[in-house]
């Protein structure tokens, strides 16, 4: 039988630490698996803290941005629209269509925009990045031109086509209401 501290060096010591290594050594020492398995969580934590600590600044800041704008987009575009939906009073539908390939982006109110992104726990930059990067199912390699392409609507015209019953107009205008609290 090897020697618990001897079998931890020796992995310590490999080349390289992965799964496929981790692997190796708990088929040879099962022994030690919960050892090898808290050794190996160790490294690779330290080795992923290391690497974060060694990004520069704008990296950082260019990941978290991105992390915002991809909330809008699960927000208004993916999954989390039905809670979005539910918790503003207007319809899915109003949200999918708030992409700047539908809705002229300079035609939206920007109380409307703030109260959103207030809404979204966002920057309004965050906001308009995720409007204007739509839904990502145009994202193949087509032309942005294609003949016939409609040109975005005005928000105005937009809200007219929504059909927004009683309720819904009510809790349009909330969000395009300034209450100051942005």
């Amino acid at each position: 039988m090897a020697n618990r501290d001897d079998v931890l060096s020796d992995f310590i010591v490999e080349e390289e630490i992965s799964p496929e290594v981790l692997g190796t050594y708990l088929q040879r020492y099962p022994e030690y698996t919960k050892d090898l398995l808290a050794l190996f969580n160790e490294l690779t934590m330290s080795e992923l803290e290391a690497t974060d600590a060694s990004l520069p600044f704008e990296t950082k800041a260019m990941t978290a941005e991105a992390l915002r704008v991809q909330h809008v987009r699960q927000s208004l575009f993916g999954r989390g629209v039905k809670d979005l939906a539910r918790e503003l009073g207007l319809p899915r539908t109003f949200f999918l269509g708030l992409n700047t390939n539908v809705v002229h982006l300079g035609s939206v109110p920007v109380e409307f925009l703030k109260n959103l992104a207030a809404k979204l726990d966002v920057r309004l930059q965050d906001l308009i990045n995720g409007m204007q990067q739509g839904d990502g199912q145009a994202v193949a390699m087509k032309s942005d031109n294609k003949p016939g392409a409609e040109a975005p609507i005005e928000f105005q015209d937009y809200v007219g086509q929504a059909d927004l019953a009683e309720e819904e107009q009510r809790a349009l205008r909330k969000l395009l209401a300034g209450d100051g609290s942005n």
